[in-house]
């Protein structure tokens, strides 16, 4: 998802899938073996399995909804709705740190089996970070949550010292909060079975030497290319979570069946469950209207409408996201970047966003306003007093002013000129030619209706200073895939300006390495600034209790994108249909349906 997915579990989107709701503890399987259904967002269809995932695949969807329940993570977080590490569904022990925090033992639990019967180890870590290097060595974009300088780099050497315990040597000191969290949590032990160059070769430790390990990486993500292979596999059917695929649509329909062999907590209750794709979410409320599917949720269009289901049978409320939804900017674009860069140019642009109108008008009140890079809700440890504040609040006048006095000739209802180029503080800043007009395109995810209502909103009040917005609707995964870290010297893939990927989901130590940081793996915008990179750094390296305040004031004041409301997701369930856990566990996308059970 790298303080963020995974550590920040990456990513992205303002709606996520969907978990369960809370009941008694689970008895037997009711008679019939019933089937639960769970409906996916709009165009969130999981389409990648191995758990070394490109960038163009990396998302909450296909970690949190998919991989996870097949192949668990070293470290699994959050725990219910607070960002800590979960101990009881984590593989390993709480880390050791020694030698000044250079050297990290790992002890794993010995519970956990492979449905091959092989036990899941230290040599399973070990295969997974040989396969990671050699995924990296080919290219940076193999794994989605690579950050340079970072895992797998900061690695000196890593060796299993014993069947059930692994052994970290680091580069350099870390804060031991941030690496478990961030670092650790991108973890996932891979089965030996995986280790292979061919499908009919046979099972071996090519991974020991890096020219083998990249022929086991190319031969499993050419595997995991073939999407509709993926029930069918013997590969992807070697598993240690919960679950196992059993049917797979590219469509995003599939469904999975417990996986007997699991050795970990909350063995399931129920055989089967289903997940269902939705092309819109007029399309999914219909469906939940009609008590065809179990877990779904209410679109902010049709709120209105949850007491009329609470009558027809489901359970209703909101799951608030530890995530912070922003609007991206490419400051590399070669011809919006120069005035991209400019800070009074965000400053306006923050000025525009109604935070408290959207949240009653678009998302009926289940929302939260949000004004820096550290989630404010749910209620955590981590947000500041002034991040909480809000540093740029609704003024279409401040920001006409904001823009009239640096060198703009502000147009109501027409568009925005610099008349006065120059780097002095009253001109229009460094790179900004003589005649350049304030005129950007946005692309934003158009299955997500709010998303879309969003844009509209800040369409309108641009046009009244003068700034021309061009929305520009596509699915989810094309804006994912093309909207993307580039240099201005690339004519094609640079094109883009401003994108509404929906945002970042967190799920613990919330640091803006792979978000903000200069290289980082999500920060799709190229945003670099040198006091932001040290502040980052001392929220992963130093031992200062303040770093992670003093690094979110900073970037609330610096915009490295546009900030955004939080919506909470109003989710939908039967109920029939109960869990052994807490409400609490929806806050954070854990799809969780081993731990369901039917009441009746």
């Amino acid at each position: 998802m790298s303080g963020a997915h995974r550590a920040a579990v990456v990513l992205v989107s303002a709606l996520v899938t969907v978990a369960a709701c809370s009941g008694g503890n689970p008895s037997t399987t009711p008679p019939g073996h019933r089937v639960v259904t769970v409906a996916e967002a709009p165009g969130t269809v999981p389409n990648y399995i191995f758990p070394i995932t490109p960038a163009a695949q990396f998302t909450t969807y296909n970690a949190l909804g998919f991989q996870y329940l097949m192949y668990r993570p070293l470290y699994w977080a959050p725990k219910a709705d607070q960002p800590v590490i979960d101990d009881v569904l984590s593989l390993a022990d709480e880390p050791i740190y020694s030698q000044h925090n250079t050297v990290v033992t790992i002890t794993m639990e010995t519970g956990y089996r492979w449905s091959n019967g092989e036990p899941v180890d230290a040599r399973d870590v070990v295969l997974f970070l040989n396969l990671l290097r050699a995924a990296l060595r080919e290219s940076p974009v193999n794994f989605g949550d690579y950050t340079p300088g970072e895992l797998p780099d900061n690695l000196k050497s890593y060796t299993a010292t014993g069947r059930y315990q692994l052994t970290l040597t680091l580069n350099r000191s870390v804060n031991p909060q941030w690496f478990t969290a961030d670092q650790l949590q991108l973890i996932t032990p891979l089965p030996l079975a995986w280790d292979k160059t061919s499908t009919s070769g046979r099972q071996g430790d090519y991974d020991r030497t890096p020219a083998g390990a990249k022929q086991v990486y190319d031969f499993l993500a050419g595997q995991a290319a073939e999407l509709s292979t993926y029930a069918s596999n013997p590969l992807w059917q070697v598993v240690d979570g919960p679950w196992r695929l059993n049917s797979y649509s590219t469509t995003g329909q599939l469904t999975m069946a417990a996986n007997p062999h699991y050795g970990g907590p909350y063995k399931p209750a129920i055989p089967t469950f289903e997940a269902l794709p939705f092309t819109s979410e007029a399309a999914e409320f219909s469906a939940v209207r009609a008590g065809t599917i179990d877990v779904g949720y209410v679109p902010t269009d049709d709120l209105p409408q949850a007491p009329k289901i609470k009558d027809e049978g489901y359970r209703v409320f909101s799951a608030p996201e530890f995530f912070i939804s922003y609007l991206e900017i490419n400051f590399n674009n070669p011809d919006a970047g120069p005035i991209f860069r400019q800070l009074y140019l965000r400053q306006a642009l923050q000025h525009l966003v109604d935070q408290p109108a959207i949240i009653t008008a678009i998302y009926s009140g289940y929302g939260i306003p949000a004004y820096g890079p550290v989630p404010v809700g749910p209620p955590n440890p981590y947000a500041s007093a002034f991040e909480k504040r809000g540093t740029y609040p609704y003024s279409i006048p401040e920001a006409a002013r904001l823009l009239s006095s640096h060198g703009w000739s502000v147009i109501p209802g027409g568009m925005d000129t610099c008349v006065n180029p120059g780097t002095g503080p009253d001109q229009c800043g460094p790179g900004v030619a003589r005649g350049a007009g304030l005129e950007f395109r946005i692309d934003y995810a158009n299955a997500l209706q709010p998303i879309a209502t969003q844009m509209s909103a800040l369409q309108s009040d641009a046009a009244r200073i003068g700034i021309r917005l061009d929305l520009r609707g596509a699915p989810f995964d094309t804006i994912l895939a093309e909207d993307n870290a580039c240099t201005a010297d690339q004519a094609v893939t640079c094109a883009w300006q401003l994108a509404d990927f929906g945002g970042v989901n967190f799920s613990t130590y919330p640091t803006g390495d792979s978000i903000f940081g200069t290289g980082g793996a999500l920060n799709a915008g190229s945003y670099s600034d040198p006091t932001a990179d040290k502040l980052i750094a001392d929220t992963l390296y130093g031992d200062d209790p303040d770093a992670l305040t003093a690094y979110q004031d900073y970037l609330a004041r610096q915009l490295p994108v546009i900030f955004q409301p939080d919506p909470a997701m109003v989710v939908a369930v039967k109920s029939t249909l109960a869990t052994s856990g807490s409400f609490d566990e929806l806050t954070q996308n854990n799809l969780q349906p081993e731990r369901w059970h039917f009441t009746s």
